[in-house]
C-alpha cells in the first residue's frame, strides 16, 4: 500500500531552548533534521511482524538462513540486475539493523549514503540489498523514500533543513517459514560422533536410588479439563486466533485455559487479549519458543489489573450487539414503512376504480355543462344590451359607410393597369 506520511516539526519555544542548553553546556548543536520527522499513519505496521532476536540475531541468522535457502531458486531470477553475495549482503544488513528499533526492528530509516559510508559499497549495491532483502521476505518497505512536496520543503526550510527528500522506512523482521527451519535445528547434540557416552553429566534416571513403586503399573494421567479442552478447540478453529495457537492440541491448551473457560471466556476474549498485549508496546515473535507458557503471561498480565470475570472482549461484544440490535430496529421501521405505503397504494387503487370516483366524475360533467350553459346566457344578455344602445343613426352612417367602400373597390378592379413606359418621364 502506497503511504506518503505527514511531516512533524518540534515547536520554536523547544527549539530555542534545546540550543540554548548546548550552547550554554558548551556542547555542538544538533542537526537541524532532528527537528524534522515524517509521521507515518497509525496503521502503517498493521499486519508485518517483528523480529525475535535482535539486531545481531536477525543480520546474522535469519538473513543468513534465508539466504542459504531461497537465494539460489527463488530470489537471483527475480532479481532485476544482477545478483549479491551472501557476505555484502550480511553487511549491509548489519548496517541496516543498527538503525532500527532495538525491540521490535521497525521504523529503520537509513539513507543510502548513510548505509554507503558505514559499509563501503556504492550505491547500486547497497539497492540491491535492499531488493534481496525485501525478496527473501525479512524485511519490508513500509514508506517508499520520495521526494518533498513544497509544503514539506517550506517546513523544514524553517527549521534550518535544506534536504529535499524522504529515505524509505523499513521493517525488519522475521520469516515464520525460516523460522520454522531454525528452530528445527538443535544446536545441543545429544553425544559426539566419536565417544558412545552421553554429553549429559548427570544421572538420567531420574529415580531415586532405594525408591520403591507404589503402584504395580504405571500411575494414570489426569484427565484434562473438559471445559479448557472445548475452549481450546474452538479458539483454534477461529480464523482469528494466531498461528502459534494450533502448534498444540486441545489437551495441552486445557490445563491453561481451564480458569479462563471455568470463567466464562470465548474464543474471541483470548484474541483480544493478544491484542491488548501488543497494543501496550509488548511483541510477540512469529513462532514462541513456548506457546502455552506465553499464553501464561498474558493471563497473568491481564489478571494483575483485573479479574478472570473482566473479559477483554466483553466491550467488543457489547458495542457489536448494539450494533445490531440498531441495525434490526432500522430494517424493522423500514420495513413498516414499506409495508404501509404499499398499504396506501392499494387504497388509492381501489378507491381509483369504485363507485364513489364513478359519482364524482359524472358531478364533474353535470358541473361542466352548467357552467358552458351560464357563459353562453351571459354573453348572449350582453350583445342584446350592446345592440339596443346603439341608435337608428348611427346604424344608417355605419350602412353608408360600408356601401361606399364597396364600391370604391369595385372601381379599382374595373380599372386598367397604367403602360410603365408613358408614365415614366423621359430623361433625355
Amino acid at each position: 500500500m502506497r503511504r506518503r506520511g505527514v511531516i512533524r516539526t518540534t515547536g520554536t519555544a523547544e527549539v530555542l531552548a534545546i540550543r540554548r542548553g548546548r550552547r550554554l553546556s558548551g556542547r555542538d548543536m544538533p542537526a537541524p533534521s532532528v527537528f524534522v520527522g515524517l509521521e507515518l499513519d497509525a496503521d502503517a505496521y498493521a499486519g508485518v511482524p517483528c523480529w525475535s532476536g535482535g539486531p545481531s540475531y536477525w543480520a546474522h541468522t535469519t538473513v543468513a538462513v534465508a539466504y542459504e535457502l531461497r537465494y539460489a531458486t527463488e530470489v537471483q531470477p527475480s532479481m532485476c540486475n544482477g545478483g549479491i553475495g551472501k557476505k555484502t549482503l550480511i553487511v549491509i544488513a548489519a548496517a541496516m539493523a543498527r538503525y532500527a528499533d532495538w525491540s521490535t526492528g521497525r521504523n529503520c530509516r537509513p539513507t543510502n549514503d548513510q548505509l554507503a559510508a558505514a559499509t563501503g559499497f556504492c550505491e547500486r549495491t547497497i539497492q540491491r540489498a535492499h531488493e534481496c532483502l525485501r525478496l527473501l521476505g525479512v524485511a519490508t518497505e513500509v514508506l517508499r523514500g520520495r521526494q518533498r512536496t513544497y509544503t514539506e520543503r517550506m517546513a523544514s526550510w524553517r527549521m534550518g533543513d535544506r534536504h529535499r527528500g524522504w529515505a524509505s522506512v523499513w521493517a525488519l523482521h522475521d520469516n515464520p517459514q525460516i523460522n520454522r527451519v531454525i528452530h528445527s535445528l538443535s544446536p545441543h547434540l545429544e553425544r559426539s560422533p566419536v565417544t558412545t557416552t552421553s554429553p549429559c553429566f548427570r544421572d538420567p534416571v531420574t529415580t531415586r536410588t532405594g525408591a520403591r513403586a507404589r503402584h504395580h503399573g504405571a500411575a494414570r494421567r489426569r484427565a484434562p479439563d473438559e471445559q479448557g479442552r472445548r475452549l481450546a478447540s474452538r479458539w483454534r478453529a477461529d480464523p482469528d486466533t494466531p498461528p502459534w495457537a494450533r502448534m498444540y492440541t486441545t489437551g495441552s491448551w486445557a490445563g491453561m485455559l481451564a480458569a479462563p473457560a471455568a470463567a466464562g471466556w470465548t474464543p474471541a476474549d483470548l484474541t483480544a487479549l493478544v491484542a491488548d498485549w501488543l497494543g501496550t508496546g509488548h511483541w510477540i515473535p512469529d513462532a514462541p519458543a513456548r506457546p502455552i507458557a506465553l499464553l501464561g503471561t498474558l493471563l497473568a498480565w491481564h489478571t494483575s489489573h483485573n479479574s478472570l470475570s473482566d473479559r477483554p472482549a466483553a466491550l467488543d461484544e457489547a458495542r457489536e450487539a448494539q450494533a445490531r440490535a440498531a441495525e434490526q430496529a432500522r430494517a424493522a421501521a423500514a420495513k413498516q414503512a414499506r409495508r404501509e405505503h404499499a398499504e396506501g397504494r392499494e387504497r388509492g387503487k381501489a378507491a381509483a376504480t369504485g363507485p364513489g370516483r364513478a359519482a364524482a366524475f359524472e358531478a364533474l360533467a353535470v358541473a361542466r355543462q352548467r357552467a358552458v350553459h351560464r357563459r353562453t346566457t351571459v354573453a348572449t344578455a350582453e350583445q342584446a344590451a350592446r345592440d339596443e344602445l346603439i341608435t337608428p343613426a348611427h346604424r344608417a352612417r355605419r350602412a353608408a359607410l360600408t356601401t361606399s367602400t364597396e364600391a370604391s373597390r369595385a372601381v379599382v378592379s374595373r380599372s386598367p393597369l397604367p403602360d410603365p413606359a408613358v408614365c415614366s418621364p423621359n430623361i433625355d
